[in-house]
């Protein structure tokens, strides 16, 4: 299933549907989007090893989990941070995507906080969740863990457009 027949069956969902219909609906739409590489190609997102962790409809949050691979690091052994961008930015378009129900979402401003390194060898769980949703605009917020300690790596407040194109 492509992801635009998948929003068309998360529109289908009557509001009588159950939480527990909702939230498996949103697990296969997160793990799709998780496993699909795009039209043109594997693109940098694509390269890093990622997995659904969780998800939440009624939050509006999704977690990822990044395998930091050797290709990933920087000269002093941890997780280059332009990469622990780009996995917020994936998590926080994930969301902004779904909740929108848009089939597109372009990041306009991310802001990140680096608050401690990640080391070779350990997990970046990205957890993203909705802050806002207006018109045109979705503002999100991600938090980046380091699964080994559950300490916090980064901070992130995210703002994505939302063109007309909804599925």
């Amino acid at each position: 299933m492509d992801y635009r027949r998948f929003l068309e069956e998360k529109r289908r969902l009557s509001e009588g549907a159950s939480w527990e219909e909702r939230q498996e609906v949103m697990r296969r739409g997160l793990e799709m989007a998780v496993e699909s590489v795009g039209a043109h190609g594997a693109r940098i997102h694509d390269m890093m090893k990622k997995t659904l962790v969780s998800c939440s409809e009624e939050e509006g949050t999704v977690t990822l989990a990044y395998e930091v691979e050797e290709w990933e690091l920087n000269p002093n052994g941890v997780m280059h941070g332009g990469l622990i961008g780009t996995a917020i930015d994936t998590a926080c378009g994930m969301v902004a995507r779904y909740i929108s129900e848009n089939l597109l979402a372009s990041t306009v401003s991310l802001n990140v906080d680096y608050l401690r390194p990640v080391p070779g060898g350990d997990r970046l769980l990205v957890t993203a969740g909705l802050v806002r949703l207006g018109g045109r605009i979705a503002n999100l917020r991600a938090e980046a863990r380091r699964e080994s300690d559950g300490k916090t790596a980064a901070l992130a407040t995210a703002v994505f457009y939302l063109p007309e194109g909804k599925a």
